[in-house]
């Protein structure tokens, strides 16, 4: 998924946020592409968009590839 300008205002009406201009040039240059070879979901810009809006960062997360094998069971905290 990526967004435009239409689905910044959308976003901006739904959560009554205000996105100033030079927040939203640095958004749509973001997410305007995909990130390959991934996809960016909606909840990953939503997301994303939020915490840049919060604190001035984009999350730097890890994405979890089918390749690589997860962590066995016994290393989770819980």
């Amino acid at each position: 998924m990526t967004i435009n300008r239409k689905y910044l205002r959308d976003l901006e009406k739904c959560s009554f946020t205000f996105i100033p201009e030079d927040k939203k040039r640095i958004i749509l240059e973001r997410f305007s592409t995909e990130p390959e070879p991934y996809d960016w979901t909606e909840q990953d810009i939503v997301v994303q968009i939020s915490n840049f809006l919060g604190c001035g960062e984009f999350e730097k997360s890890i994405k979890c590839r089918a390749d690589v094998d997860p962590l066995p069971d016994e290393d989770i905290p819980f």
